[in-house]
């Protein structure tokens, strides 16, 4: 495990590439699947120059590799092979999201509004 030119140890973890663009992503936490129960996905990254979040990503070892990877990726992408879908929430929870969105117009108005008039009365 030590390179031929510094005698140094190599990292166990490779550099962690998108999968879409190429780019490097960081990692973003942990997706429990409390929230969502439908996505148990464990670990989640984000890339930084496209945007991309999810579980899936590549590793590479070397610089080399990552310049393939790239060179790869903006093949497909011009040939219009690849295809990089916008994050969305499962379509099963956009009651909850519109019952907190309810909720935090009722915070912001209707309470602040009622304490106002207790106050003048």
């Amino acid at each position: 495990m030590t390179t031929k030119n510094t005698g140094r140890m190599k990292g166990i973890y490779g550099i962690k590439v998108c999968p879409f663009c190429g780019g490097t992503v960081d990692y973003a936490g942990i997706a429990a699947g409390h929230i969502f129960p439908e996505a148990h996905t464990g670990q989640m990254y984000l890339c930084k120059r496209c945007g991309y979040q999810g579980s899936f990503i590549l590793e590479a070892d070397d610089v080399r590799e990552i310049k393939e990877i790239e060179k790869e990726c903006r093949q497909l992408k011009s040939a219009g092979k690849s295809k990089i879908t916008p994050f969305r929430f499962p379509a099963g929870w956009k009651w909850f999201w519109r019952l907190i969105l309810v909720l935090v117009v009722i915070m912001w108005i209707v309470l602040p509004a009622a304490f106002l008039f207790n106050m003048l009365a």
